[in-house]
């Protein structure tokens, strides 16, 4: 029996990168696009219409001023035009940019003095400007951790990514789409590559700090992505989770509704009015 588990482990073993492969085939094959989809003059009208949009939400105007952190303007605007200005059907904004540099740098100045180091847990990586908002906050700070973050789309794989930088780069991996920010990069986030569900089980982290849910937003998936961290977590370690509405991301509004009911941790919400694209900041009451 020992040679036969021996066997079929070496024959998977062989088989595993094609079958990993073909599992994730849409997402090394062009997801977004096989060309650039507008013109970089588009692109451009576009990132001055997410401005707008991002920079004048009431909420988020007073959590900066509430902890006193608030994430420089011109450095989010930059990332922004590479990862955040797209086509889509909703009204661009990249606020959650704010809300996680502001929520996490004052997590990090309440943080017990003992701990010089953090770990930080992402869910629906896509080009990188959440993880990059968070290790900024950590390199003002002047604070140590690892951003584990997750995503279907491979990091090395070039394509197109429907940006502005399409025009410019042409097809480009992940990696050279954040190459700007390469040092924020290598110091702190660490990019994993599959479906939540598997990998998430998989990254032994002995606690989770700070989290940021954003990928699939079932009310399922929502609450597996909870349960793990939850376990990891601490009194006063948070959870922030976006998309909050109804009607569009019905799952994460139940979710959050179950998790302030039911979970130990307290619930705050943040409204962005210019999207109705919510964020839930979960903080937890007790161990």
């Amino acid at each position: 029996m020992n040679r036969f588990a021996k066997l079929t482990s070496k024959l998977f073993s062989i088989f595993l990168p094609f079958i990993d492969r073909m599992a994730y085939f849409r997402y090394y094959n062009q997801p977004f696009s096989r060309l650039p989809k507008l013109t970089k003059l588009t692109y451009d009208d576009l990132a001055h219409e997410a401005e707008a949009n991002t920079f004048s939400i009431e909420d988020i105007d007073l959590l900066e001023k509430t902890t006193g952190y608030k994430v420089d303007s011109e450095w989010l605007k930059l990332l922004a035009y590479n990862t955040q200005i797209v086509i889509k059907k909703s009204k661009l904004n990249y606020a959650h940019g704010r809300v996680l540099y502001s929520v996490l740098s004052d997590y990090l100045s309440n943080i017990d003095h003992k701990i010089k180091k953090i770990n930080i847990l992402e869910t629906g990586t896509a080009r990188g400007f959440s993880a990059l908002c968070m290790a900024k906050a950590l390199a003002d700070s002047r604070f140590e951790g690892s951003i584990c973050t997750i995503d279907v789309l491979p990091h090395f794989q070039k394509m197109y990514w429907n940006c502005g930088s399409d025009h410019i780069n042409g097809e480009q991996s992940r990696q050279n789409l954040l190459s700007e920010w390469s040092e924020l990069v290598e110091r702190y986030v660490i990019f994993f590559q599959g479906y939540t569900r598997h990998v998430l089980p998989k990254i032994a982290l002995q606690r989770i700090h700070f989290a940021f849910l954003d990928g699939a937003h079932t009310y399922e998936d929502v609450l597996f992505e909870f349960n793990i961290i939850s376990k990891l977590q601490n009194k006063g370690d948070i959870i922030v989770f976006d998309d909050y509405n109804e009607i569009k991301f019905p799952g994460v509004v139940e979710a959050v509704n179950y998790i302030q009911n039911e979970k130990n941790y307290d619930i705050s919400f943040i409204h962005n009015k210019n999207s109705l694209r919510d964020y839930v900041i979960a903080k937890k009451i007790s161990k």
